[in-house]
């Protein structure tokens, strides 16, 4: 082999592992990325799930309440109407 030859390996080995690293850490940086993107895509979608549930508790609360209050209202007309 002469030298040029041995040149010429070398560089392609040198180029070879150059790209077999920028490969690898191109493949954990993207893992890493899309692991951080999910775990906020779930903390997202968690919180709106939250909010509708509070939302829903509130309505139904809310509802409970009037009732509570219109039958108050009744206990008290039936109440002064007696008096």
């Amino acid at each position: 082999m002469g030298a040029k030859s041995k040149n010429t390996t070398a560089i392609t080995l040198l180029g070879s592992a150059v790209v077999i690293l920028i490969l690898l850490f191109g493949t954990i940086w993207s893992g890493h990325r899309a692991k951080q993107d999910t775990e906020v895509a779930v903390r997202t979608v968690s919180l709106l799930y939250l909010d509708e549930l509070a939302g829903r508790r509130e309505q139904v609360v809310s509802q409970n309440l009037q009732n509570r209050i219109r039958d108050m209202q009744t206990d008290l007309d039936l109440m002064t109407k007696r008096i």
